[in-house]
């Protein structure tokens, strides 16, 4: 009995498209470099791909509702700012200051969600026309708050720590994906509130029939999303000890990208966190993996591209075959065919 199961197990692992595509990629780039395949540079994977795994961390929030969050780029370029004008021009570059200004700065990314869930949850405008336009909004005010000059954060102790120390080997930004991983995950998967995403995502007008509260779901959603998008800026404004006016510029896209390779369906109520994860090391690898072999980052994006459509292709494949119709499809043409070779 537990042989079975663990079989089952193992198959039901290995027959997920992403991590086959992963381990192929893996084993593609280690013989190509060997020196892939070491501790150093899967640290530096995930370091790479830190601020982009904190935004899915709450960007999966309004993914989950059939909408979508491409202010998670301009939510990290205000807080960066907010975070670097008023410790060097309000706080003297002090720690204590450092910590308001990081309070400041990530309540301005709240501000920033519950702006979009207020909307959203009112006039039901498109999640993605709001945050396309309000994203655009946000770096107008980041230009006018840095004066469209870069701000240098380089004699503040608290964040230099925060952007160069490491634990035990491991970047302290790392700590803080997991930190936000474990929080979104416990969030979605064993409390009330993440059995409600996951039923306004798949249904709204059926959850509120069943008295769901989805005006608030929807608004503490885009909140989570806009906390998340406005800590990853403050983490990469401390990695780079400076801000700038078009700081996490297109981040949203590899975001994006990220969790759809993840398997969360773009219309809403159905995905994992886990899953997004997935997908944002896959791409992390990818481009790891094209930077060790030379290749020119002007063919990142076309790389990028096709692994996308190839693991969607994929996945799409597996749904079909599970569910019979690929089956259905393809036995249904060769009946056809016998059927007209016969009568002739």
């Amino acid at each position: 009995m537990s042989e079975n199961k663990k079989s089952f197990d193992i198959k039901k692992l290995f027959g997920n498209t992403r991590i086959i595509v992963l381990l192929v990629m893996m084993a593609f780039f280690t013989i190509m470099r060997p020196r892939f395949f070491t501790y150093g540079n899967f640290v530096n994977i995930m370091y790479a791909v830190t601020l982009i795994a904190i935004m899915i961390c709450g960007a999966m929030f309004a993914v989950l509702l059939g909408g979508i969050d491409r202010t998670v780029s301009g939510n990290a370029a205000l807080s960066g700012a907010i975070m670097c004008v008023l410790i060097s021009q309000k706080f003297n570059y002090s720690n204590g200051g450092a910590i308001i200004a990081i309070l400041i700065a990530l309540g301005g990314g709240l501000l920033s969600g519950l702006f979009h869930g207020l909307i959203m949850s009112r006039f039901k405008i498109p999640a993605f026309l709001l945050t396309l336009s309000t994203n655009e909004v946000l770096y107008g005010i980041v230009q006018i708050i840095t004066g469209n000059q870069l701000i240098n954060n380089l004699n503040c102790e608290l964040t230099n720590y925060i952007g160069s120390t490491r634990w035990l080997g491991i970047p302290v930004p790392v700590y803080v994906l997991l930190l936000c991983f474990i929080i979104g995950y416990i969030i979605l998967n064993h409390t009330v509130y993440g059995r409600q995403i996951y039923s306004v995502g798949g249904n709204r007008e059926a959850s509120e029939l069943s008295g769901i509260p989805t005006r608030r779901v929807i608004i503490i959603a885009y909140m989570m999303s806009g906390l998340m998008g406005a800590l990853s800026g403050i983490m990469l404004s401390c990695q780079n000890q400076q801000a700038s006016a078009s700081q996490a510029k297109n981040y949203e896209n590899n975001v994006l990208a990220a969790i759809v390779v993840g398997g969360v369906s773009s219309k809403g109520g159905s995905g994992t966190l886990q899953g997004a994860m997935l997908g944002a090391l896959l791409i992390g690898v990818m481009e790891n993996g094209l930077r060790l072999m030379g290749i020119p980052s002007i063919y990142h994006d076309l790389a990028k591209g096709i692994i996308i459509i190839f693991v969607l292709a994929l996945d799409m494949m597996a749904i079909a075959r599970r569910s019979g119709l690929a089956r259905g499809i393809f036995s249904g043409r060769k009946k056809e065919k016998k059927e007209a070779v016969a009568s002739e």
